[in-house]
């Protein structure tokens, strides 16, 4: 191999060498690029991160800074006072409300002042308890009252807490606390009121005139006042723990104290009642109880409150009251019940007088005798109710309640009035569909109660304004009766057609001295006793404007009975004797020159007995039962004599007496009257209409003598 060759492949080798070096470089070149181009896409990466971190950093510190502003907000807008607190007792920031209680204008004048120069100085030795306990890393509460620069005083809560605040770079901190000023000034004044309020209703619980205690649960007395003391005779000490039941007379149910008891009434239940309390020895007390269930203090269970107000007094005036005013009631009616006992009388007397007479003239005769006893027991059985009636209203009502015949006490009250109705030409009907149901109460005090609205019912339709609004219709007053559809009452309806009640007026008219009569023809007592005497009874007493006119309704309990009466029962209905009523025929056949005398009396077995005593001893009779009959047959038959009663239906005796005395001749006039006269001018000119007047019960011996007196008649055509 020559040099050349050598050489070229010693060159060759060498560039081999070089190129392998070559290589190496550009693969450690292409590793060193790849880790380069790794690093980038880490940095880029990095790169992002960073720049999320910062947009993180960045959202933070505006969120910080918002918090921060908020906080200032909050801090310095607050309603309650705060302040910083260093531990020289010095404030370091005060929000806005605590510059407002402290009296100054902005937090700069606070900062780095003592707090005790707006602490009131009765407060200074609490607050300094306060702070010290607060800087040795306690919380701590407590009362002050804070002075302000213009000596404002305002009652605080101050609470506080410990916190620390850096003083350097040696990490030394100095104990702060942050407090907290709130106002309690009208929560104490509401607790100063509060216990004012508890004073005052100790006070009045303690001093008051009427009698209070209250009761646990279980129905036993805690605390009394004075006044339930004196009045049950009994110490504190003896009352409390005793039963209410205890307190109360035997035979009172306590139904107040049972729902308490059971738990039934809310707080704030109140009911009324009216108890017997029975205390030391004999002492009874009628009263009326407010009873009131209360919260207990710890709001879990309920307690009773009874306030008790002796009534015995006052009742026993009501009952005077009640008692007098039945007096002026009696009085009022007086004319009436003067009647109603004068017309019983007269038919007694009547009877009995003609009896005698007919024994002197004919003997004895059986039939006619039997007759005439039956009519008179008949009258004495009246006059009998009368008196009973009258006795009832006059006595004291202290009976007791019980059962009775409420269709019974509607008939005697009808039977009171009949006869003024009958008069003045007032319809009375009565429609009982009652049966044998009986009415739990008096009967005597549902008769007066009745009484006293069919008077009512009376004026009313005979009033000026009744005649108005009647328009012609008669006036006419309804009695009707039934049972209740619950079956547990019934109803008692009085209905007129007079004019209607205003509804200013309804409200008053159960009150007493309240009347819409005028004049002096009313008292305004009727009605309120009425009221009371319904109320006994365990009822009610109602008015309302009916379709036509007014209504009165009497509600009162019923007896229980195993059978109702059925509603289908025909209506008992019951008029006086109307107008049409045929006149009773006397001895008209025999008119041989005998005196002709007229008889008019609405009571019929009066005029019939008069009539046959006139006509045994030979006068011819005729007999009318009011005014407007008497005179038709007078126009027919011109009577000789007239004898009249004054008060009748259709047509009165006073309205005849005017007719007769203005006829072309004369008549001779006897007036049979129970009428009472209320004054002697009254009397007197009764005397001057009549030629003769003659007072219930009449004699028919004084009646024949006033026609032999004042007829010529020979002494031959009568048999006497």
């Amino acid at each position: 191999m020559s040099n050349s060759e050598q050489d070229m492949r010693a060159e060759l080798e060498a560039l081999r060498a070089t190129l392998a070096d070559r290589e190496a470089e550009l693969a450690s070149f292409r590793d060193q690029r790849h880790a380069l181009e790794t690093t980038l896409e880490d940095l880029a990466t990095h790169q992002e991160e960073l720049r999320a971190q910062n947009e993180e950093l960045r959202h933070a510190r505006e969120i910080n800074e918002s918090l921060v502003v908020r906080y200032a907000a909050l801090f310095d807008g607050a309603p309650i006072g705060y302040c910083t607190i260093a531990g020289r007792r010095a404030v370091t920031s005060a929000n806005r409300r605590a510059c407002e209680l402290f009296q100054v204008n902005h937090g700069t004048e606070v900062e780095h002042k003592p707090i005790h120069l707006f602490i009131h100085p009765e407060s200074h030795a609490t607050l300094s308890r306060h702070l010290d306990k607060v800087m040795a890393g306690q919380a701590a509460s407590d009362e002050i009252r804070v002075l302000g620069r213009d000596g404002h005083e305002v009652d605080c809560l101050v609470q506080s807490r410990p916190t620390s605040e850096d003083d350097g770079p040696d990490d030394d901190t100095i104990p702060t606390c942050l407090t907290t000023f709130i106002d309690i000034s009208q929560r104490k004044q509401t607790e100063r009121a509060l216990t004012d309020s508890e004073l005052k209703f100790r006070n009045i619980f303690t001093l008051a005139p009427f009698g209070m205690m209250t009761l646990s649960r279980d129905g036993r007395v805690m605390e009394t006042n004075a006044a339930a003391q004196r009045m049950l005779g009994l110490s504190a000490h003896e009352l409390r723990g005793t039963a209410y039941r205890d307190l109360l007379a035997p035979e009172t149910t306590p139904t107040e104290a049972h729902r308490l008891a059971e738990g039934l009434p809310r707080p704030g239940w109140v009911d009324v009642v009216e108890r017997e309390f029975r205390g030391r020895g004999d002492r009874h007390l009628l009263t009326r109880v407010t009873f009131a269930v209360m919260p207990t203090d710890d709001g879990q269970t309920v307690q009773g409150l009874a306030i008790i107000e002796d009534m015995t007094e006052r009742r026993e005036m009501e009952a005077r009251f009640r008692h007098t005013a039945k007096l002026t009631l009696l009085g009022e009616m007086s004319a009436s019940l003067a009647h109603e006992i004068s017309q019983p009388l007269n038919i007694i007397r009547l009877k009995a007088e003609g009896a005698l007479e007919r024994l002197k003239r004919q003997g004895f005769d059986p039939d006619r005798a039997e007759q005439g006893f039956a009519a008179i027991e008949e009258q004495v059985v009246r006059l009998f109710e009368v008196i009973s009636y009258m006795q009832g209203l006059s006595r004291r009502d202290t009976g007791a309640i019980q059962p009775f015949s409420a269709t019974r006490a509607m008939r005697a009250a009808r039977a009171m009035v009949s006869k003024q109705f009958r008069d003045d030409n007032v319809l009375l009907d009565m429609d009982d569909r009652l049966g044998e149901t009986q009415a739990l109460g008096r009967q005597h005090q549902l008769e007066q109660v009745l009484v006293n609205i069919l008077r009512n019912a009376h004026d009313a339709v005979l009033s000026a304004e009744g005649h108005r609004v009647r328009q012609g219709e008669p006036p006419r007053v309804r009695l009707r009766a039934c049972v209740e559809s619950d079956g547990d009452h019934l109803r008692i309806v009085v209905e007129n057609n007079g004019p209607r009640i205003p509804d200013d007026l309804k409200a008053r008219i159960f009150d007493p001295f309240f009347t819409t009569k005028s004049g002096d023809h009313g008292t305004g007592l009727g009605l309120s006793i009425s009221l009371g005497f319904v109320t006994e009874m365990g009822g009610t007493i109602d008015v309302r404007n009916a379709e036509a006119g007014v209504a009165f309704e009497v509600r009162l309990p019923r007896v229980a009975q195993e059978r109702a009466p059925p509603e289908t029962t025909a209506p008992h209905a019951e008029t006086g004797p109307g107008p049409d009523a045929s006149p009773v025929a006397g001895a008209n056949a025999d008119a041989g020159g005998r005196p002709h005398v007229l008889v008019v009396d609405d009571e019929e077995e009066a005029a019939r007995e008069i009539a046959g005593f006139l006509e045994a001893v030979g006068y011819r009779v005729t007999v009318a039962l009011n005014g407007q009959q008497a005179l038709e047959i007078h126009l027919d038959d011109p009577a000789h004599a007239v004898i009249t009663d004054l008060r009748m239906p259709e047509r009165d005796g006073h309205w005849l007496i005017d007719r007769l005395r203005a006829g072309p001749r004369r008549v001779f006039i006897l007036i049979i009257t129970g009428q009472a006269a209320r004054t002697s001018r009254e009397l007197d000119g009764l005397r001057q209409r009549a030629d003769a007047l003659l007072r219930k019960p009449v004699s028919l011996r004084d009646i024949l003598r006033h026609l032999r007196t004042s007829l010529d008649v020979p002494a031959d055509r009568l048999m006497v």
